[in-house]
C-alpha cells in the first residue's frame, strides 16, 4: 500500500477554509472534480474593470461572515474521506485543530491501520501504526505551520492588502479573480475569487528555496454553512507530485480539543 501521499491530506484540511456568501447556491457533491493546474485557462481581463485589491477582499470578509464571526471559533472538529486521485484508495480522516496554531490529523485505513499527523505550531511529526515518530521537515514543515494557522481568515485579509489582482482566470467551472501577494520575503501566495459568489475556489503558495521552488495548490468547492459561515467541504490538494480529494461529512466549531492532543509521543527522539 502506498502511503506517502496520505500525510498530506492533512494540509489540505486546515488550510484556507474561505467562505461563501449565506445565500449562495452549493455545488452537488457528485460535480465533477475541480479542473488540475494544468486545465487552468487564462482570459483576457481587457474587456472588464478589475475590482481593486481593497474591493475584493472586502467582498470576502462580507460574504464570508466577517471578522466577529471568525473571531468566535476557537476550535474545530472535522470528519471526512480521503480518496486518491485515481479513486483506487479511500481512507477516513479526522481532524481536531485549535487556535492558535495547533492541529491533529487522525487518518484510518480500511483494514484499521491508523496514522496521525500532528502540529503544535513549531513542530510536526506522523505517528506511525508501529508506535515510531517521523518529523516533518524543510518546505513541508514550513507549509503545515502556516496551514496549521486557525486564524487563516483574518490573517489572509491582513496579509493581501498590499496584493495586486492580476485578471481572472478559469478554474473549472469557475471564472475568478487572482490575486498575488507576499507576506515573507521568499513566498508567493495566490487567491482565487469566484467572480460571482467572491468565494475561494483555489489558492496556491509557492516557497522560493534554495533547492527549488516548493509549491503547493488548493482547490475549494461545495460550500455548506456552519456556525454562520461558509466552509468548503470538498477540496482538492496537489503538493509534490501526490493529488487527492478530502470530502468533509462534518464540521463543528468550538468543541472540546485538549492541549494534550498535541505533544509529541514518549517514543520521540528529544
Amino acid at each position: 500500500m502506498n502511503r506517502r501521499p496520505l500525510p498530506l491530506a492533512a494540509s489540505v484540511v486546515v488550510g484556507m477554509f474561505f467562505a461563501a456568501p449565506l445565500g449562495a447556491q452549493n455545488r452537488s457533491p457528485d460535480a465533477a472534480p475541480v479542473t488540475p493546474a494544468s486545465s487552468v485557462t487564462i482570459v483576457d481581463p481587457s474587456g472588464a474593470a478589475l475590482p481593486s485589491t481593497k474591493d475584493l477582499l472586502q467582498r470576502f470578509e462580507t460574504v464570508s461572515g466577517g471578522r466577529s464571526v471568525w473571531s468566535s471559533f476557537t476550535t474545530r472538529y472535522m470528519k471526512g474521506i480521503y480518496q486518491t486521485e485515481d479513486a483506487s484508495s479511500f481512507a477516513a480522516i479526522e481532524v481536531f485543530s485549535k487556535s492558535p496554531s495547533k492541529a491533529l490529523f487522525k487518518i484510518t485505513f480500511s483494514n484499521g491501520v491508523v496514522i496521525r499527523e500532528v502540529c503544535d505550531g513549531k513542530a510536526a511529526w506522523i505517528e506511525d501504526s508501529s508506535g515510531g515518530t517521523h518529523f516533518i521537515t524543510g518546505a513541508a514543515l514550513e507549509s503545515r505551520i502556516r496551514q496549521s494557522n486557525f486564524n487563516d481568515r483574518a490573517d489572509a485579509l491582513l496579509m493581501a492588502v498590499t496584493g495586486k489582482v492580476l485578471g481572472t482566470e478559469k478554474v473549472a467551472s469557475h471564472t475568478a479573480y487572482v490575486l498575488e501577494f507576499s507576506s515573507q520575503k521568499k513566498l508567493t501566495s495566490k487567491i482565487y475569487f469566484d467572480t460571482e459568489s467572491g468565494f475561494a475556489v483555489r489558492s496556491d503558495e509557492t516557497m522560493h528555496r534554495e533547492d527549488g521552488d516548493y509549491k503547493v495548490e488548493t482547490y475549494m468547492d461545495d460550500y455548506r454553512a456552519v456556525d454562520g459561515a461558509y466552509f468548503a467541504f470538498r477540496m482538492r490538494h496537489v503538493e509534490k507530485g501526490n493529488v487527492f480529494t478530502l470530502r468533509l461529512t462534518q464540521l463543528k466549531n468550538n468543541v472540546p480539543v485538549d492541549d494534550s492532543m498535541f505533544l509529541k509521543p514518549a517514543s520521540a527522539p528529544k
